[in-house]
Parts: C-alpha cells; structure tokens; sequence
C-alpha cells in the first residue's frame, strides 16, 4: 500500500494581488493567442483592423517570442493557393542562362530548409502591391499612404531575392516570376484523375496585377 502525503488544509495560498497579476497574465496569453488569426481574418484590400493592429502590435514582442504567429492561411479547412518564385539566371560571360524555382522539395532538404523556402515566397505575394495607387484609394490619403509603404517593402523583398541569387551565381541579371499553384477540384480529382501538380494548375502571376481569366483556369500555355 502506498503511503500518501497528508493534506495540509493550512498550506497558504497565494495572496489576492498575485491572483489578480496571474490572472492578468493568463488573460494577455489568450489574447495573444488569438490575435494572429484574427488579424488574418480582419486583414483586406483597405488594410486591417485598426484596433486589431494597436493590441497585435503590443503584444507582437511576445506573440514572437513565443512562437505563436503561426501561418493559419496555409491549414485546413480551406487552404488556399500556395506561392512560388521562378528566377531566370543570366550571365554575360557566355553562360546559358539557368532557371530555378524554389520552394523546390528535390533542392531544397531538409524539410526545414523547404519551409523556410515556402515562406519567403509565401511572404513575398502577400506583401505584393500593385505598382500604380489603386483608385479606388486615391482619394484617401491614410490609405494611399498605407500602399506607398507597402509597395516600398515588397519592392525591397523583391530587390533583395535578386541581390542574393545574383550573388549566389555569380550572375549578372535574375529576372523574377511570381507562379501560383492553386488547388484543384474535387470533380478534378474524380472525373479527370489529375495530379495535384499537373502543368496547367500553375500559372504566372502578372505585376500589374492582371491574370486573363483562360490563364486563371488552364495555366499558362
């Protein structure tokens, strides 16, 4: 038979001040939970929530310290499209120009190394801003200055990929495409058997924005 240690109905709890900062504490933990998905759901083409963006941006320190600003576009129950970046390598010293395209799962392993991939490319669409103010902002100047900033950092991302596989090459242009791969079907999968990386499920996407509608559905020819 075990023997179990007696209770000690005289052990001294916490003080209500503590309860009251612990308590504060669990609160800040949840919210800090919630907050990167809310901000995803409240996030559209004229920004994201005001109030949203004062509580994320005060706990932001935290919510990365603790690794919860997790990337929830990217799970079930509906995934989008994923993003891709194809860079054309060319040199002038008579070497054939080389295409790569990354996230590549044969390039690039281990699989950390992929993901790490996949979320630049991923990270380098969402920032994507057209590069003529949209008009529909034109006549708000927060907004309007909202784009100029966002346009600023997707442009620097931009320059900053070119830079580096410029270097990594040892090359002296990189063009860059951004590719989406968007999901197929069910009747896809059903009726016509297609792979979920069959050709025409990948099609580039334009910088100004614009993907003609046979492009969107049959990839690019």
């Amino acid at each position: 038979m075990i023997d179990r240690e007696p209770s000690h109905p005289d052990v001294e709890l916490p003080s209500k001040s503590w309860r009251v900062i612990i308590s504060l504490l669990l609160i800040a933990h949840l919210v800090a939970i919630f907050m990167p998905p809310f901000m995803l759901q409240a996030s559209g083409s004229g920004g994201t929530s005001p109030i949203g963006e004062l509580v994320m941006n005060a706990l932001l320190p935290y919510i990365d310290m603790a690794y919860l600003n997790h990337g929830y576009a990217f799970f079930a129950p509906n995934p989008g499209p994923s993003h891709l970046v194809r860079a054309r390598i060319e040199f002038d010293d008579g070497r054939q120009p080389v295409e790569e395209t990354f996230p590549d799962l044969d390039e690039q392993w281990p699989r950390l190394l992929y993901h790490r991939h996949f979320m630049l490319s991923e990270q380098l669409n969402a920032q994507y801003q057209p590069p003529q103010l949209p008009p529909e902002i034109s006549q708000e100047p927060e907004l309007a200055e909202r784009w100029q900033t966002a346009r600023r950092m997707y442009e620097l991302k931009w320059r900053s990929f070119q830079e580096h596989l410029t270097a990594k090459h040892d090359a002296s242009y990189v063009t860059l495409t951004r590719v989406e791969h968007r999901m197929i079907d069910v009747f896809e999968v059903g009726e016509q058997n297609k792979k979920l990386d069959a050709p025409d499920t990948f099609y580039d996407l334009r910088e100004d924005g614009f993907v003609p509608p046979e492009e969107l559905m049959g990839g690019n020819p």
